[in-house]
């Protein structure tokens, strides 16, 4: 998915004050005409007949410019699912390029700026109405605009993946709510090829952490790809203002390994407030090359939950176990909120390097002595 454009929103910017510009001459050429004059001598018609034939010359050169330098520009285009159709979401308040940005975006049209040029010269610029609308890829500028204006109406269906999930777990929301399987969403999710930067690092084997948690509508005969890049789109959308980036200079990780933690932070947090301070707990373990000794881990590892970890569980033989290896684990343990991922990028600067759940499980309490922590845990039952 492109990010913003700078190039085509100044092509854009130069369109709407062209055609603004041509009917603001337009306007002003009437008032001219229909203002009384006095009578004059009369005069040769071809003087004015070579003009007005020379402006719709210079008019229509104007247009083929356009027209050339959108076509030339065109964006790339989508990979295409495996019945050629793309699903668009438009949302209340998408405005004509907004929309047509989306549509090149998908690989729905060549170029945004020859969609919009040939709606706003049809008048068609106004009424596009929201809705999730399901494109051909044989279909043509006007079909796609006469879909946009008269609205599609498609049976859709819901639902809502709460933070912490597993891609299994995940699958499982979508088999309860839709006709997708378990085993179809999961197949999509264990792909990385779904045109996304963020997907390119070479440690990453699948979208696990990627899906972002949130509710979501789709129409009726969605796929499972689709399904997936919805979810990979919302991480993008939310994420957009994260600086991973300084983060990643700042503490010497990748934004996947960032995603990491806050799966981590996601997991293992009992409220919002704490989530910075179990982040500096991680960071001061790894910087002390001490085990994280986080259950989670233990839990993905296992691919269920259980309610006590016994000893065997804790020296299973597994990347994923925190217990018997320092750092952090090969990749996320869930899909992280997106307070969970800040959380990560922006931890609070504390020296603590042990916490432990209280009694009535509403908070942690943070330590750096192992005493205070040992006695915690007693007061805890743990």
């Amino acid at each position: 998915m492109k990010r913003y454009d700078k190039r085509r929103h100044r092509d854009r910017q130069d369109l709407d004050a062209w055609l603004n510009a041509l009917g603001a001459s337009s306007e002003r050429g009437s008032s001219t005409r229909n203002r009384k004059r006095k009578p004059r001598k009369k005069k040769s018609n071809i003087g004015p007949a070579v003009m007005g034939l020379l402006l719709v010359v210079a008019v229509l050169g104007v247009i083929y410019l356009i027209v050339s330098s959108a076509a030339g520009g065109g964006g790339e285009v989508a990979d295409e699912g495996s019945d050629g159709a793309v699903q668009v979401e438009v949302v209340q308040g998408d405005t004509l390029s907004s929309v047509a940005d989306k549509l090149e975006d998908q690989g729905v049209i060549g170029s945004s700026f020859f969609f919009t040029l040939q709606a706003r010269m049809g008048g068609e610029s106004a009424g596009i109405r929201p809705g999730q609308y399901t494109f051909a890829e044989d279909e043509g500028n006007d079909e796609i605009m006469a879909k946009l204006t008269e609205g599609e109406v498609v049976p859709t269906f819901a639902f809502t993946v709460p933070e912490g999930l597993t891609i299994e777990e995940t699958a499982g929301v979508v088999a309860e709510n839709s006709e997708i399987s378990a085993g179809e969403f999961e197949e999509a999710a264990s792909s990385t090829d779904h045109g996304y930067a963020f997907l390119e690092d070479e440690a990453i084997n699948d979208t696990e952490g990627f899906l972002f948690p949130k509710s979501y509508e789709f129409e009726e005969g969605t796929t499972a790809d689709q399904m997936v890049n919805r979810l990979l789109e919302q991480y993008l959308l939310e994420t957009e203002n994260v600086d991973f980036a300084a983060a990643s200079e700042r503490l010497n990780l990748t934004e996947y390994e960032l995603l990491t933690v806050a799966s981590l932070i996601e997991r293992e947090a009992a409220n919002e407030e704490e989530k910075p301070v179990i982040a500096s707990v991680i960071y001061n373990r790894i910087r002390a090359d001490m085990p994280l000794q986080i259950d989670a881990t233990i839990q993905y590892a296992r691919g269920e939950q259980k309610e006590n970890l016994s000893l065997a569980d804790l020296e299973m033989d597994s990347p994923y176990n925190t217990y018997q290896n320092t750092g952090l684990p090969p990749g996320p343990i869930a899909s992280p909120s997106l307070s969970s991922i800040e959380a990560a990028v922006n931890p609070d600067e504390t020296d603590f390097v042990y916490y432990v759940i209280t009694p009535d499980g509403n908070d942690h309490f943070f330590t750096n002595n192992y005493d205070e922590f040992l006695a915690a845990k007693a007061e805890a039952g743990l």
